[in-house]
């Protein structure tokens, strides 16, 4: 039951958490006889004491080589550690000597009648001398815990700090702006501030709790080193072995409560949003400033342009085919595309009911995640969410997608309609497309709350049947824009104003997704002609793009504007394609 000593400082450091430690040199084969005998030597080779009457019998009968020298002149001492309790039998309160395998229990004499009928059941003390690699990795992995702590807590203090910061800046930044259009701005801005400081308290609490709880993590992961370093240090194997099977459950607890606690997003930035066009700030009413945390930036105001849009140009980068896979039940069929921040593509194939994370060469990237509805459309609503309709299903579901590709289900919204495509409209509130409904596009929040568009009764279409319209939305331009398939029409609506505008043109024929495309322009796949059509809010056409797909269907853009994905309902010829966007040399 011996150990070597740990240096002075090390015990100095750990007695509070193991207590007081009796130094002894007790011969360790007398203990196991609970017997109590000084010893007078000690095995290097064994790394064990030894009283006068069992060096002999040690060196005769225990195999290998013993390089026997004094206790007094050995630098090391024999440490009886106090495991509080951890190496006793709880049930019969006798010292554990035996592990279980069958049942992965540690054992006194007496469980060991009741194992007597496993298959392996081992002596601690002779398996117990490869157990401290494992202790080493139980120590490695604590000290990455409590540097992930650290980290979580200090990213808390980051964001509470830039929030702050942040915060104070909005009333310049908005004051700037108000000088040019006064009548406007005093109401606009004593809304934003309301709007921010709501926020500001709402986020604060979220930091406050998430550090709070990181806190009391990091010392639970603090208490569980200290005794990890001092029993690999100062226990003997059987402590070593004990106490790490102790610890395996433990260790999963705090490890999975660290990484729910990473996954928890808080805001470090507040900034202020001004319309491109400064020029129609009268016709946008009081919600023409938008309120931007992390994740949710609305428009970048030193990149604001007052030009006219204009065509683009595309550049296929890559294609691939979309065979069925081993792991399909049937030909894939991606419904809905979108890219996260990071230029990952997100992608929901219907047909296999999945949610997948292709890279840059449209290769899958992790696991893909399965779902139990078949998904109909998809948007990345912040740098790591997602958010999936189900169609007929009356479900939306939010996905958190890790860095390392992982996607989890975080929560299941059930909806009073039946939603199809989905895109952006603000940092918290999506609009959908209807199918079965006389409201062919509605607003839904990130909480689930369900809305109309204020002008809604100027719309006057038709109620759609599933798979007739898909929508996206153009939030510098408050448009809604709604592909009608049969009529071969796109509709722009105004959603301040209520005013709308019908687009039709030889090449629009059967239109099917659409995307917001660079310089708050639209692009439309126009399923019918196999190509792309490029247009303003203003309904005028800016280009027509053939693509090398039959039937092309989903859309989706990059966030910087630069990528543009493709996928299509060819059957046994579907495709998925990236492109390069950039703007037309004149």
């Amino acid at each position: 039951m011996a150990s070597r000593r740990l240096q002075d400082s090390n015990r100095d450091n750990a007695g509070d958490f193991i207590g007081e430690s009796d130094v002894t040199q007790s011969c360790a084969p007398c203990m196991k006889t609970n017997i109590s005998n000084t010893a007078s030597v000690f095995c290097k080779n064994c790394d064990e004491f030894l009283c006068d009457a069992c060096t002999k019998p040690h060196t005769i009968y225990k195999h290998g080589t013993h390089d026997i020298v004094n206790v007094q002149d050995n630098k090391y001492e024999p440490v009886i550690m106090d495991l509080k309790q951890m190496d006793t039998c709880h049930e019969h309160g006798r010292e554990i000597e035996f592990f279980c395998q069958d049942h992965s229990k540690l054992c006194c004499s007496s469980c060991v009648l009741i194992h007597r009928k496993c298959d392996q059941v081992d002596e601690i003390a002779k398996v117990s001398r490869q157990t401290k690699p494992d202790l080493q990795t139980l120590k490695q992995s604590l000290i990455k815990l409590q540097s992930e702590a650290d980290a979580i807590i200090a990213g808390c203090n980051q964001s509470e700090t830039g929030l702050n910061e942040s915060i104070a800046k909005i009333s310049s930044e908005v004051d700037k702006m108000r000088d040019r259009v006064i009548h406007l701005f005093e109401d606009a801005k004593q809304k934003l501030i309301t709007d921010a400081k709501e926020f500001k308290t709402a986020e604060v609490k979220r930091i406050g709790n998430k550090r709070d709880t990181s806190l009391k993590l990091k010392e639970e992961v603090n208490k569980v080193l200290q005794m990890c370093c001092i029993v690999l240090e100062r226990g003997t194997p059987s402590q070593q072995y004990i106490y790490l099977e102790q610890m395996k459950n433990k260790r999963k607890t705090i490890e999975s409560n660290i990484n729910d606690h990473r996954k928890i997003k808080c805001a470090s930035t507040v900034t202020v949003s001004f319309p491109k066009k400064l020029t129609l700030i009268l016709e946008m009413g009081s919600n023409f400033i938008k309120l931007n945390y992390d994740g949710h930036k609305t428009v970048d105001t030193s990149s604001i342009s007052l030009a006219s849009p204009t065509p683009v140009t595309l550049e296929l980068l890559v294609s691939v085919d979309l065979p069925k896979t081993g792991d399909d039940e049937n030909n894939p069929y991606l419904a809905g595309l979108d890219f996260l921040p990071d230029g990952r593509l997100v992608a929901v194939d219907n047909k296999n009911m999945k949610c997948i994370i292709l890279n840059e060469r449209l290769q899958r990237l992790g696991t893909p995640y399965k779902f139990k509805t078949y998904p109909c459309s998809v948007v990345c609503v912040s740098h790591d969410t997602l958010c999936v309709t189900s169609g007929a299903y009356k479900e939306v579901y939010l996905l958190y997608v890790s860095t390392d590709n992982t996607i989890t289900l975080t929560r299941d919204i059930k909806t009073s309609s039946n939603f199809f495509s989905i895109c952006c409209m603000s940092p918290s509130n999506m609009v959908v497309s209807t199918f079965d409904d006389p409201r062919p596009a509605r607003i839904i929040s990130v909480d689930g709350i369900e809305s109309d568009f204020d002008h809604f009764l100027t719309f006057s279409l038709k109620t759609y049947k599933i798979d007739e319209s898909k929508c996206t939305y153009v939030q510098s331009k408050n448009t809604l824009v709604l592909t009608d398939q049969l009529t071969h029409t796109v509709y722009m609506y105004d959603t301040v104003n209520g005013t709308s505008r019908a687009v039709t043109n030889e090449n629009i024929q059967e239109p099917r997704g659409a995307g917001v495309g660079p310089g708050d322009t639209v692009l439309v796949c126009s399923k019918g002609k196999n190509s792309i059509v490029h247009l303003s809010v203003d309904g005028n056409i800016l280009g027509t793009y053939p693509v090398d797909m039959r039937y092309p269907y989903s859309i989706g853009l990059s966030k910087n504007g630069t990528r543009l994905a493709l996928s299509n309902t060819a059957n046994g010829a579907m495709k998925l394609q990236l492109y390069k966007i950039s703007p037309e040399m004149r």
